[in-house]
């Protein structure tokens, strides 16, 4: 039971459990382009322990993953300079 509070407790695995519930509430509205499948598959590199082995390859997999969600269009950089364009003021 520690080991699994431990787990839990990790930075990572936090982070993981608040993006694969953001893929499952993203599918759930009905958000298309596979948002909702690279979400998951992100959260999964997330989940593996810290101490575990395989947690370099996970962290560089879930780089890449961070890098193609960069690059979509509904979630990329583009997105969020439109998102933050500012009205022009009247001269």
């Amino acid at each position: 039971m520690n080991k699994i509070l431990d787990w839990i407790r990790e930075p990572t695995t936090l982070q993981g459990l608040g993006l694969l519930s953001g893929a499952m509430m993203a599918a759930w509205l009905g958000v298309d382009g596979g948002v909702p499948s690279v979400m998951a598959s992100t959260a999964i590199f997330l989940l593996i322990p810290e101490k575990s082995p395989l947690q370099k390859a996970a962290s560089i997999a879930a780089g890449a993953a961070i890098t193609e969600i960069g690059k979509h269009p509904l979630l990329g950089a583009s997105s969020a300079a439109a998102s933050t364009d500012e009205p022009k003021a009247p001269t």
